[in-house]
């Protein structure tokens, strides 16, 4: 485990919490085409978020250099996070800020594979990316600026918890100086979100024509590359029946297998006289280098024991010197 200090620990927990807000109005700007401030509190924070991340920094930070493992640990430590705050939540208030009951292989409608795997990769790249940038400017930040942004956000933030929970509940109307500020925290998340959400409407909005261009660009990619391969199956196939009109036909079973032309070769070596022998051996070795090569093949064939000669004259002809 990597342990903080608590001031920057507590400080990270609102960062997280904040960004976690922000990528869930983004994620959800483009999959329901319009503006949700996500998250169980008015204000732009998303605690699950901040808690799950820094349970994978405190856990796995020092595990950074097995993506792996970080990955996986990743994964396994926020959807644990996500399932308990999950049904925490819908014990107390028997209500779902998510719902994955439509996802596949989902576990009470609290967490699924899915959204497991995006924890996994937004954990993995905040490890090697974001948490580097944030203690960057954790460690440059004065410790006294941080304990009073601290203390400012911690009234906040329980201010909006306690109108939470009691608006949940039902006794909103005893908190009239709480739900102030509560309300003035939903104002300014709604405007933060809705910039947010401008945003990225005005991306997908610029970027659609060249989407729609670049899905015209594939199927007509697909298309050609179709017309080609068939127009080149075409040609070799015209080539081929050029070619055997001009070549005459030859019957497989007209070709000399190689076995019989070493066979045929043995034989005629083999019916050569001992002097034959000696000339084609000297031959073989006055040709040179290349010749040599292709002299190889005919000359494992001539036996390399002498063998006793039938013709008597000529057997005294030969002595061992010539040999």
């Amino acid at each position: 485990m990597h342990f903080y200090p608590f001031v920057d620990s507590y400080c990270m927990f609102f960062i997280y919490a904040f960004i976690g807000w922000v990528v869930e109005v983004i994620y959800y700007g483009l999959e329901e085409g319009k503006f949700i401030n996500r998250g169980f509190l008015n204000g732009p924070l998303c605690p699950v978020y901040g808690i799950g991340f820094y349970g994978v920094i405190l856990l796995l930070e020092r595990l950074a250099h097995n993506f792996f493992l970080l990955f996986f640990g990743s994964m396994v430590i926020c959807t644990f996070v996500e399932f308990w705050a999950g049904f925490i939540l819908y014990k107390i208030f028997k209500l779902r800020w998510w719902d994955y009951r439509n996802e596949k292989y989902n576990l009470m409608g609290f967490i699924c594979p899915k959204f497991s795997l995006y924890w996994g990769i937004a954990c993995s790249m905040g490890i090697y990316v974001l948490h580097p940038t944030v203690l960057w400017i954790l460690n440059r930040l004065p410790d006294v600026v941080q304990i009073v942004l601290l203390c400012v956000f911690s009234a906040a933030i329980i201010c909006d918890i306690i109108t939470t929970v009691t608006a949940i509940i039902g006794f909103k109307k005893r908190l009239g100086f709480m739900t102030g500020i509560s309300g003035e925290m939903r104002v300014i998340s709604d405007k933060i979100g809705g910039s947010i959400y401008g945003r990225v409407d005005t991306v997908r909005t610029k970027s659609q024509p060249t989407i729609d261009s670049y899905n015209e660009w594939r199927v007509l990619y697909s298309k050609n590359r179709a017309e080609e391969k068939e127009l080149a199956r075409r040609h070799r196939a015209e080539e081929k029946a050029l070619f055997g009109s001009i070549m005459p036909h030859v019957s497989p079973s007209s070709l000399i297998p190689k076995d019989a032309i070493g066979a045929k070769v043995s034989d005629a070596l083999k019916a050569l006289k001992r002097s034959e022998r000696r000339v084609s051996r000297t031959v073989y070795m006055n040709v040179g280098e290349y010749g040599k090569t292709a002299f190889d093949n005919i000359v494992k064939f001539l036996p390399l024991k002498k063998k006793p000669s039938e013709n008597p004259a000529e057997a005294a002809s030969e002595s061992p010197k010539e040999e």
